[in-house]
Parts: C-alpha cells; structure tokens; sequence
C-alpha cells in the first residue's frame, strides 16, 4: 500500500476509534492465588535458580527508557506555580533530606556550600534543578538521572542497571534500551563512564519508538489536527508501539523491566534471585511443552497444566493436532506478581479472548472508563511490577511475527493538553497488556522487595536506594 493511502486509512481508523471511545474488555474476574497465580514452594524456586545459573543461554534485557524524569520532580514545578501549605510540606522534606540524594553531588560546591550554611533559597534550587540552561531535569530522562551513591561515584539508573545486568550473569548481559534519539549521545557517554570504572564492557542497543507508529491527534469533536502547514499532528502512541522494537530482538529469552525500577546495588541480591527464579521457570516450562509437543500428549499436558495452571481449563478442551500445536507454539511469558499495596497501575485479569478465557495484564486506567469494571479494581489482590522473562520465540526457537498475536482491538483513548486546548489521540495497546494478548502467560507471587519504581524523587529516600542513610 502506498504511503500516503496507508496515512489515510490510519487516519480514518483512528478517527473511527475515538468517535467510539474506549473498548469495553471482557474482564471476568482478577487473578488470584490458585486462579491464575502461581505461588511454588521455596525448595522448587530454589531448584529453578539453579538451573538458570547454570544456563548457557543467551539472555538480552529489553528497557524502555525514553520517558522523561518530568513527573519525578512535578511536586516542585507544581511548588513553584501555585505554592500552598500542602506543596510545601513535600517540598520541606526534600529540602531537608537534599545530601541524602545522588543529585546532589552534581550541584556546583558554590550551591552546597550555601545549602550548608543555611542560606540556600529553595526555589533558585528548584530552578537550577529543572531549567534547560541548569541540570534540566525538567526533561531529562529519567535513566539518566542520578539515583545511587556508591562513594566516591554517583550512578544513573542506566548505569545501575549495567552493573546489575552484569552481575546477574557474571558476565557480558546484551541490553536494548528505547530512548528518545536526542540523548543518545548522552547515554552513549554514560556507559563508556561506566565502563572506564569498572573495567567492564557492556553490551548495548538502542532504538527509538518508530515515527510511523505514532498516532494522529484529535479535537474534542474528532477532527483530526493539522499543523500550518497542512500536515496533520502526530504523537507518539504509547508504550504498545514499542512492540515492533522488540520484534527485532533475536533472543531465546528477553527480561523486561522498567527502567526507573532498580535497587541500589547493595541491595540487588533478592532482584537477581528474582529474575533467575523466573528465567528458570521460562526454561523449565519450553522444555516441558517441547516433551508433550513431541509426543502429542494431549492428557499428560492436562495433568501436568492442572499443577502449573499455564492454561485456563477451557483452552484445552476439544484440541485437535492442529490446534495442540499451535496453542503451545505461541510466544511464552513468565511474569512476577507482587501483593497489591495500593499501588497505581496495571494488574492481572481473567479475560474473555475469543470466547476463551487468558490471562492478561490490565491497566487502572482501561477498567475506570467503564464504572461496571471498576469494581473489579478494588478484588484486585496483585500488582504488575513489569518484572517478565519472554520467549518470543515457537518451540523449534523460529522467531514469530510478534504483530501477530497482539489485540488491536484493546487500545487506549487518551486526553492531553495541547496549546491550551484538549486533545485527543489513540495509544495502540500497551507492550504488555493487549500487545501481548495472545501470549501464553504464566502469573508468579514474587517478593514485594524486587519492586522499588521511582515515581517522584522522594521515593530515592527509601531504604532500596539508600547505603547506611537514616532517611
């Protein structure tokens, strides 16, 4: 199809789509212990670390890292706007707690000496914090903001994330990262930092979200914008759009996490327990299906399902040849699961796909557009930490078209503000909810310590990200 006739049918789909507004998903119920999640006794994890140590297996880490450090700091840019007594409360605690953080250490000894002295004016620092001519977190990304002190250095989260990949396989780990192509260079120098400290070479990729993937931008009544000169306006579509970045990973086995989750490495031993769990578990359920595919032992991979639950009862009934092996021939994902604290964002569902009820990763924000799911928020026992071990690959290891086992019918309907106006654009189905909809899943209970996310720069005083402070 032509570029331009290919312009114009997203365009009308994409119309289509916001005129109708946000899917209601078939979502039957939460995931729970013993209905679709998986809790093993330590003994067996114990076993599947092991086995993952002793793996020869290549492993690449896929990170998305091209969101901005904007909403870390957003409480003092909202300081700065419009100060009141509940602001300033935050505001006090990071100003108080200011050596306790990594940043810290890049601020001129002019300003540290003034802070010291009890001199220091927090809003000029809020200022040379966030000002494009200054540190300019306001739009840094969020992998390149200092977040550890390992005395005498500092390490971004990027960086952080190197030391522990490569401690995870005591060797050299492959990492993707996407990020945003203006701070390639920028990471790029970050990691030759790294390495010239370590001794060590790490090695890396990186992508950015492809243009042809963004969507089109909307007015409240569904008219497409356009620029002045004529082109219509476009933005990136969210995280789901990163789906055809990790298509073109050539790996057995990818670990997925984000990139703001990363402990300080002296507290990374439970992560790396974590992720070895999970990649022995991978490893030990491919082998598994590959026996039963083999054989063609329908009722022994009933029996075995009933224990490990990888597929809902239903899904195997009535399986001919055909439908055996390709069931088992999809993309295979292990993902952690941890016990919800009220933390915001995504969890696990029963869904109803193709008259078959999977399990599928939801987020907040698909079920509070429609009142009679947002009930199901509130049954909801876990937590999606995106903590997952993927196997995009059938069982004779040929790489699938990742495309086709997305839902493109689970998109998001997102508003924005732009120049003073709202807007409207369509998010294609996130990289692990529908974009992974077809996937075979597997829930696992994992410790609630192996998730410390980054949300606003206070969440660096906690314990995970913090050596010997009282914070």
């Amino acid at each position: 199809m032509h570029s331009s006739q290919t312009e114009a049918h997203q365009l009308k789909e994409q119309q289509e789509a916001i005129i109708a507004g946000p899917p209601v998903l078939p979502v039957e119920r939460p995931c729970r212990l013993g209905d679709g999640i998986l809790l093993l006794p330590e003994e067996t994890q114990e076993r599947l670390r092991t086995k993952a140590r002793m793996s020869q297996e290549p492993i690449h880490f896929f990170i998305p890292a091209s969101g901005s450090g904007s909403r870390m700091f957003a409480f003092l840019e909202e300081y700065l706007d419009y100060p009141s007594a509940e602001r300033a409360q935050n505001v006090e605690r990071f100003f108080s707690k200011l050596p306790h953080f990594a940043f810290y250490r890049k601020l001129p000894l002019s300003i540290q000496n003034t802070y010291s002295s009890g001199t220091l004016q927090i809003n000029a620092l809020i200022r040379y914090l966030l000002d494009e001519d200054s540190l300019n977190f306001g739009r840094f990304p969020k992998g390149l903001i200092p977040f550890h002190i390992h005395e005498p250095i500092v390490l971004n989260a990027f960086q952080e994330h190197l030391v522990q990949g490569y401690h995870l396989t005591q060797g050299p780990t492959k990492y993707h990262f996407t990020i945003q192509q203006e701070f390639k260079q920028a990471f790029i120098q970050a990691q030759e930092e790294l390495s010239n400290l370590t001794k060590h070479q790490y090695e890396l990729e990186f992508s950015t979200q492809d243009k042809q993937t963004d969507s089109f931008v909307f007015e409240q009544d569904g008219n497409p914008l356009q620029a002045d000169d004529g082109h219509f306006l476009r933005r990136p579509a969210g995280h789901g759009a990163l789906l055809q970045n990790l298509s073109k990973l050539k790996a057995p086995y990818i670990l997925v996490k984000n990139i703001d989750n990363v402990q300080h490495y002296t507290q990374h031993q439970e992560s790396t327990d974590n992720w070895h769990y999970l990649l022995g578990l991978q490893t030990e359920i491919r082998t598994q299906l590959r026996g039963f595919q083999s054989r063609q032992d329908i009722e022994g991979l009933k029996e075995w399902n009933e224990k490990i639950g990888l597929f809902e009862t239903q899904q195997l009934a009535d399986l001919s040849t055909e439908t055996f092996v390709e069931l088992l021939n999809r993309p295979l994902r292990v993902c952690g699961m941890v016990r919800n604290n009220g933390q915001p964002g995504g969890g696990p569902f029963w869904v109803k796909n193709e008259g078959k009820l999977t399990k599928q990763i939801i987020e907040k924000s698909q079920l509070m557009t429609h009142p009679q799911m947002s009930q199901l928020l509130l049954q909801s026992a876990y937590f999606n930490p995106v903590l997952m071990v993927l196997s995009p690959c059938d069982l004779q290891d040929q790489t699938h078209d990742l495309s086709q086992f997305a839902d493109s019918k689970s998109y998001f309907v997102v508003e924005k503000n732009q120049d003073g106006k709202k807007v409207q654009f369509v998010e294609k189905p996130g990289l692990w909810n529908g974009a992974m909809a077809r996937w075979n899943t597997l829930f696992v209970e994992v410790p609630s310590d192996v998730f410390s996310p980054i949300k606003t720069v206070l969440d660096l005083l906690d314990f995970t990200h913090q050596v010997n402070k009282g914070a």
